[in-house]
């Protein structure tokens, strides 16, 4: 059934927030900057409302959502755990580029994501970061997810992406990687939707 409207994050920030389709939970975690009516976002929803009730939000200052005081990889987390609440039970989460660490890290947080599906890995970098201490960051935080965790990278996608998607695997307690025969850059296919449904159902 569908439905929207705004979440309240920990500093009183509106997080917007969709919903569709029917089944069981699960919410899609985009990347930094990303909106619910991105052209990947909305198609890949649309695919996975036909067996789960699919959850999108705009990203802290972005579309509908509120700016809040500051941006800080904590309030990220913040943002996605009220649209959790929103929900109001365990939910799987499905998080691609930047959003795959995010959901990753709210799942080390929380204990309502029942299973993640993280696509391509990406660290989120602010001016002046060290790449290699971020990432030593982002592998040493996957240490307290408990969950299970398929980790995916595209069979075209290049060398260094599956690198890190396996390096993120292999750092997870119950992660296990997919290279996964679609071009994960563009407009989501059948053949992505299908891996994610496979590790779901």
């Amino acid at each position: 059934m569908s439905a929207s409207g705004k979440a309240i994050s920990a500093d009183g920030t509106p997080i917007a927030w969709s919903r569709q389709g029917s089944g069981p939970p699960l919410a899609i975690v985009g990347p930094l900057l990303a909106h619910r009516s991105s052209p990947a976002t909305v198609v890949l929803a649309d695919a996975l409302a036909q067996n789960h009730t699919v959850y999108t939000y705009d990203r802290r200052g972005i579309g509908e959502s509120g700016m809040g005081e500051e941006y800080t990889a904590e309030s990220d987390v913040d943002d996605l755990l009220a649209v959790l609440q929103v929900v109001g039970g365990s939910t799987d989460l499905y998080g691609f580029d930047e959003g795959a660490f995010l959901a990753l890290r709210a799942a080390e947080e929380s204990t309502v994501v029942s299973r993640v599906v993280a696509l391509e890995p990406t660290l989120s970098l602010a001016d002046g970061e060290d790449e290699l201490m971020v990432l030593q960051s982002e592998i040493e935080g996957l240490a307290g997810v408990r969950i299970p965790v398929l980790v995916m990278a595209g069979s075209s996608s290049g060398d260094d992406t599956q690198d890190l998607a396996r390096q993120t695997a292999d750092a997870l307690e119950t992660g296990e990687f997919l290279l996964v025969e679609s071009d994960t850059r563009g407009i989501p296919d059948a053949a992505l939707t299908d891996a994610i449904e496979s590790f779901l159902a």
